[in-house]
């Protein structure tokens, strides 16, 4: 917040900030004050999740077994669904390591015969250059 200056300005913030409450000179804005009724409207109770609930809780704020029930199954549905979730992903992953030993081991074997291949093709021809 910019502060103005000027002698005026100066003045005037040293006389309320000597004060002992340190507030800012009152301002008379009333022409800004909105004349409105208060409407007594009942406010429904919300709970932390936002959800009012009035049919699943007792007058003394317990929860029915229902609620309760629908509520632990809900967990149970969910824990289920993320243990059989990380279970693929396991699968998946192994399967796809498997797959790439699988191709470096059919790589290395074609690498090893293609070496034993060129060897043997050099020793033929190593033979074919001592005979007369």
């Amino acid at each position: 917040m910019e502060q103005p200056s000027g002698p005026d300005t100066a003045s005037t913030r040293a006389t309320w900030v000597g004060t002992s409450d340190a507030s800012p000179p009152a301002l008379d804005d009333d022409d800004d004050v909105i004349d409105a009724e208060i409407a007594d409207v009942p406010i429904p109770a919300v709970s932390a999740h936002g959800t009012t609930p009035a049919a699943d809780y007792s007058e003394a704020g317990v929860p029915s077994l229902a609620y309760l029930r629908e509520k632990v199954e809900a967990r149970y549905g969910t824990a289920t669904g993320s243990a059989g979730l990380a279970e693929a992903a396991v699968e998946r992953e192994t399967a796809g390591h498997a797959a790439s030993q699988q191709q470096a081991a059919q790589s290395a074997a074609e690498r090893a015969t293609a070496l034993d291949q060129a060897a043997k093709d050099k020793l033929a021809e190593i033979r074919r250059s001592l005979r007369p």
